[in-house]
């Protein structure tokens, strides 16, 4: 009997409900407040009043709710009125505010629905004047909060939310006012006693998002930026068609390596900033949003996020951000800058800032985006394989030649043909036919396992405001289809931003969520990997259209009739994922030059992924064996595996900031802030794998006779079976301190210092706490030295130095003990075993931080930008020991390293030409050239783990070599090494090697066993290169004219190798399988003596068993075996590296403006249209024919190139 059970498997399925009420509350919260401020209806209503003694605040505030009108006046003008009594009843609005007013000498009047009230008429008219008047953008639309100051005076005002002024000053000659507002040019107006001044303010040429940096503990004007933060504006980078925003990052921050080792839908890419600071530990930069740390929803094992081949499809921490909801992105990359995060900043910080509400009326905008990408195929240039004539031809050369076929595990295609001709099944006839058949069947089985899709997203946003209180609020949408079948992430987000300031009070809150559902073919299946690997001489359905089905085995594995297509359609992986994110900030200013601010954060993830597979399944029928009793792993239905992971954050940081100018000028200002922050982040995770499920039976599971051993004593009792929770809990507390002096506007000085202790440092390490700090300083030498240069518009030195520490989180002072669920009846005890040994005298890696940086802004503001040189060292890092297993483990933690990274970084801007504006609008030509360019160069410069001392096992293996995860004393992280190849032998064309060589067996044998590993390695390899690109920058171009706008962006990246796929799956002890298909290199391969002189591809092994077993592979010959073959050897030798540089067209939009009149028809305030590609092109290697240079070619498997995808946009804005 079959019962349905889900015990030992949470399921949170009232997530959804609760997201659905999230968003209701949103809405009819954003509907209250659109409401409140924009009530434009003025009342005609009398006015009754009744106060005692009450302030003018009070008796306006009153007028306000009962009038419905705007009032603007000097706030601290009016504070400094007496106390008033009144009383009225039913009187008309105007009576009420002469004889109000007329009690305090004040004056009023009613412009455009604002009632704006001033000073009454002085009685020396000659002593004071009153100057009025609104300042706009280009666009005639109002700018709330510009300054307006008297040149020459302190006197100024700010406009209000409608861009009016009103300023009273003494009478004199020559009275001119300056204009400034941050993104604008300052402007200077004269008066000439005119009633009103209408100022137009222009952009600057230096962008907003140049202006203000924001680090996430400060925002600071650029002027006055001391550390290496590189800005950028989020509209300056976004893609349509691309739906993250580490995905847009490619080529526009000097210094970062930006690498993506696979096209999947939703592969996250991996990212450095100023190389590597570690080897141990994450080397991924952290993220934090509006001043709040993001972290993964899922813990993934450091080792595994370094990979470089690991493909991430879990989501990292901004995945379920909405690319549309922000407005900037900060790239925090030195010590000073990053200083105030603490222990896990040393890889870099990309802070992000959302979208805010800004005064005004209520703008809602739309913004819809349609996508088709384009699948794999044959004729791409990356598909380098054989057809079905070429594929025939190199089986028939086997046949002819009498090869033995040996492991076969499915005879298909035409050595089934042959097979069942010598046989007798078929006649001559039928087989020529047949064999002809196959010579032109040419499968597509891209087509087949690929599709050409189609993908969309939609933001809908709305904001607005009043000036003290202003609110962003947007639902996003987004289907994005994957390019191999079944694939697809779908993502539903929202955010919230609402933002008050009331007199010395200041508040935000901010609500953002998401849900998410991925869909990926479970990586067991390799759906990729098996359409580039499948001779396309096999079919994939049968004449009459039904699948084709042909026979799979292995070892003792009974025959099984196998097809991609069933095992797509009867095995999935399936990730749901939600996440909330809550912060509440308030300030106050306690006098003018202190302010105290207070933020409060908690976020909650929950990631449930799900793989599957049915009894119809290759994956299940290999764990069924010879389907005996006592090997079948899964002797009914299928396999299932549950993963529930939540992670729950909290944070709470208290901030004092102070500045002041102080001196007769004002010249000296000082400014200081200090902190304190909690922290604390928990992961619970539980994970289970079933078997005897079916999914087709309404997911049931069912039991497993007593009778299967084998399943009970082996699978049963496995940790994956009885299911495994998991608990990670870190909390840590934090102070921090910022002071900074500024003379003139010329000198600035600023440390920052931080000290944290957390419950994974352990005892010991808490009591050596090193704090982190970092000194920073700027020289504006265009306000100094430079004052008279014309032709500099700007120009200023900084540079910073300082301290950043890691320790590594599963490394403490005592030892840590795993309790295990085996049970021992002998000892009548559970097992247990050393997870981690202790290690009392483990210390801080030290990472010190240097940085020198030239800002420059030439030939009026048409060539800017920045060069920075810097260096890091890192002491003391973390490496593993080798060590005896007495010890209970083979591997120990110990610091040991010291490692490198040094490079140039250059920003630069030319405007050629800028005609926007000459002819009073912005009709003109202007073309921006962006180039950006970073160079890493990393090094581990001492390694001092002597392995060959005391050491009674080493577990470095040849592979580690070949895949570059050997840490060698100076080479760069990564570095990998590759056999020498000598030639092809002109007896029967198989490779050879320097170091390998036949003739040479009883030197070299003897030579390498007196050699310890690693030597040998290094005797028969060579230094091939590193996988890691050491320079990679971009080059972005913008044309516009008028209303049309054309942008592209050039991606570039030099100094990493990668290896060329491998020519065939297996050709080596055995040949190619009937189903494998070669590399179409293989057609040139050698065939007769002679060939070797005219190429270098190998050729096929026609003698059974003549190379399974070489001297120097194992046995009494060697004792460290350098290759399996020579086959493995020739696909990793020097000859198959190729230079991984590349150039690629990462994207290119076409951009049309609607013009303002006819959207003003419309009813809208604008709207574009923009068609884009991405990843149209790359220009590599020759050698590569097309293969991609962001995957390195040593993965295991192949995986799907990133792939070309045109996409149309519409935002409309009303």
């Amino acid at each position: 009997m079959q019962k349905k059970r889900d015990d030992g498997i949470p399921v949170r399925e009232a997530c959804v409900k609760k997201w659905f009420l999230v968003m209701k509350l949103i809405c009819v919260f954003t509907l209250f407040l659109l409401l409140k401020v924009s009530a434009n209806g003025f009342s005609q209503k009398k006015i009754s009043l009744d106060f005692e003694k009450a302030s003018m605040l009070e008796i306006i505030q009153e007028l306000r709710q009962q009038t419905g009108y705007k009032f603007f006046f000097n706030h601290n003008e009016l504070k400094k009125v007496k106390d008033v009594s009144v009383k009225f009843v039913d009187e008309e609005l105007e009576q009420v505010l002469d004889v109000l007013l007329g009690k305090v000498n004040l004056s009023y009047r009613i412009e455009q629905g604002v009632i704006i009230i001033v000073p009454g008429e002085v009685k020396n008219e000659e002593r004071e004047v009153r100057i009025i008047g609104k300042v706009t953008d280009e666009r005639k639309q109002p700018l709330p909060g510009v300054t307006v100051i008297v040149k020459g005076l302190t006197l100024g005002t700010s406009t209000d939310v409608n861009g009016r002024f009103s300023l009273t000053l003494p009478k004199m000659q020559n009275v001119s006012l300056l204009f400034s507002f941050i993104g604008m040019e300052t402007q200077e107006v004269k008066y000439t006693g005119q009633d009103s001044i209408h100022v137009v303010l222009k952009e600057a040429a230096e962008q907003l998002d140049e202006v203000i940096v924001r680090t996430g503990y400060q925002n600071i004007d650029k002027r006055k930026l001391t550390s290496a933060v590189q800005t950028i504006k989020m509209d300056d980078i976004k893609v349509a068609g691309v739906n993250t925003i580490d995905q847009m990052l490619e080529g526009r921050i000097p210094g970062m390596i930006f690498m993506q080792n696979s096209g999947q839908v939703g592969a996250a890419p991996k990212l450095r900033i100023r190389g590597t600071s570690t080897v141990l530990g994450n080397r991924e930069p952290l993220w934090v949003l509006d001043g709040v740390v993001l972290t993964d929803p899922v813990n993934v094992d450091p080792a595994q996020i370094n990979d470089l081949d690991f493909v991430n499809l879990l989501g990292n921490a901004i995945s379920g951000l909405n690319p549309n909801d922000i407005e900037q992105i900060d790239v925090l990359k030195d010590a000073s800058a990053t200083a105030l995060y603490g222990a896990k900043a040393g890889n870099g910080v990309i802070v992000i800032t959302t979208k805010k509400g800004k005064a005004g009326p209520p703008s809602v905008t739309y913004s819809g985006t349609g996508s088709f990408t384009r699948r794999p195929r044959y004729s791409d240039r990356a598909i380098y394989l054989m057809n079905s004539k070429e594929r025939v031809d190199v089986s028939r050369e086997l046949v002819e030649r009498g090869v033995y076929y040996n492991n076969v595990d499915s005879w298909v295609g035409y050595e089934a043909v042959v097979q069942d001709y010598y046989n007798g099944a078929i006649d001559y006839k039928e087989y020529n036919r047949l064999v002809s058949y196959y010579e032109t069947l040419n499968t597509d089985w891209f087509d087949i396992v690929c599709q050409d899709v189609f993908s969309h997203s939609h933001t809908l946003s709305l904001s607005g405001g009043s000036a003290n209180i202003r609110y962003y609020a947007s639902l996003g949408m987004s289907d994005e289809n994957g390019a191999i079948k079944g694939e697809n992430n779908k993502r539903y987000s929202t955010t919230l931003n609402l933002t008050a300031n009331y007199e010395r009070f200041t508040a935000r809150f901010q609500l953002q969520g998401n849900v998410s559902s991925r869909n990926y073919n479970p990586s067991e299946l390799g759906v990729l990997d098996y359409a580039y690997n499948m001779s396309r001489a096999v079919p994939a359905f049968n004449p009459d259209g039904s699948r084709y089905f042909y026979q799979r085995t292995s070892g003792s594995m009974p025959v099984y009739n196998f097809n991609v297509l069933n095992e797509m359609d009867n095995s999935g992986d399936k990730t749901k994922g939600s996440a909330i994110n809550m912060q509440a900030h308030i300030g106050y200013s306690v006098i003018d030059d202190l302010k105290l601010e207070g933020t409060l954060s908690y976020a909650v993830s929950n990631t449930n992924q799900e793989i599957y597979f049915t009894k119809d399944t290759y994956y299940v029928h290999k764990l069924r064996a010879d389907q005996t009793e006592r090997n079948d792993m899964c002797p009914v239905g299928g396999e299932l595996r549950k993963s529930d992971v939540r992670n729950t954050n909290w944070m709470a940081r208290v901030q004092a900031n102070y500045t002041k100018n102080v001196g007769n000028e004002g010249k000296h200002n000082v400014s200081g802030s200090a902190g304190l922050e909690l922290n604390s982040q928990r992961y619970d995770g539980f994970n289970i794998t079933r078997r005897g499920y079916h999914r087709d039976r309404g997911k049931l599971f069912s039991s497993v006779p007593q009778t299967y051993t084998g399943y009970y004593n082996q699978f049963m009792a496995s940790a994956n079976a009885l299911g495994v929770i998991t608990e990670n809990l870190t909390n840590s507390v934090a102070w921090y301190a910022m002071a900074g002096y500024d003379y003139d506007n010329r000198y600035m000085v600023n440390l920052h210092i931080r000290g944290e202790a957390s419950n994974l440092f352990g005892s010991r390490a808490n009591d050596r706490m090193m704090p982190i700090w970092a000194l920073s300083g700027r020289w504006n030498m265009k306000q100094d030295i430079l004052k008279s240069v014309d032709w500099v518009d700007d120009m200023a030195l900084r540079g910073s130095f300082g301290y950043q520490g890691n320790m590594l989180s599963n490394q403490t002072p005592n030892m840590i003990i795993r309790q295990e669920t085996d049970y021992t009846g002998k000892y009548g005890e559970f097992h247990s075993k050393v997870a981690h040994y202790p290690n009392p005298d483990l210390r801080w890696e030290k990472t010190a931080s240097t940085n020198l940086t030239l800002d420059f802004s030439l030939l009026k503001n048409k060539i800017n930008g920045s060069v920075s040189w810097y260096y890091k060292k890192t002491r003391d890092a973390f490496l593993t020991k080798t060590i005896s297993e007495i010890n209970g483990i083979t591997q120990y933690v110990v610091n040991s390293g010291t490692l490198v990274n040094k490079g140039i970084e250059v920003s630069l801007n030319f405007t050629p030409i800028n005609r926007v504006g000459l002819d009073g609008g912005k009709r003109g030509f202007v073309w921006r050239i962006d180039p950006q360019l970073g160079q890493v160069l990393n090094e581990l410069v001492n390694n001092a783990i002597n392995n060959r001392n005391n050491v009674l096992r080493d577990e470095i293996e040849y592979t580690d070599m070949l895949t570059g995860d050997v840490d060698i004393a100076g080479e760069p992280l990564n570095t990998f090494y590759s056999y020498r190849f000598k030639g092809l032998s002109s007896v029967d064309g198989s490779p050879i090697f320097y170091g390998a060589e036949d003739e040479l067996q009883e030197e070299l044998s003897k030579k390498y066993n007196n050699m310890e590993r690693e030597d040998v390695f290094l005797e028969v390899m060579e230094r091939s290169g590193r996988r890691e690109p050491y320079l990679q920058g971009g080059i972005s171009n913008y044309l516009g004219y008028r209303n049309f706008g054309l942008s592209f962006n050039l991606a570039y990246s030099l100094g990493n190798k990668i290896r060329l796929l491998k020519l065939c799956t297996e050709y080596g002890t055995t040949n190619p399988h009937p189903s494998s298909n070669l590399r179409r290199e293989f057609v040139n391969r050698w065939r007769k003596p002679g060939d070797e002189n005219y190429t270098n591809i190998p050729a096929l092994n026609t003698v059974a068993g003549a190379h399974s077993n070489p001297w120097w592979s194992s046995g009494t010959n060697m004792t460290h075996q350098i290759a399996s073959n020579v086959y493995e050897m020739y696909d990793n030798s020097d000859i198959r590296v190729v230079s991984g540089n590349y150039l690629r067209l990462s994207s290119l939009s076409f951009r049309y403006n609607v013009d303002d009149r006819f959207c003003k028809k419309l009813g809208l305030k604008s709207a574009y249209i923009n068609l884009t590609g991405t990843n149209l092109f790359t220009i590599a290697h020759k050698k590569l024919r097309g293969q991609d240079p962001t995957q390195s070619g040593s993965s295991p498997s192949v995986n799907l190139s990133v792939r070309p995808t045109y996409s149309c946009n519409l935002s409309i804005t009303f």
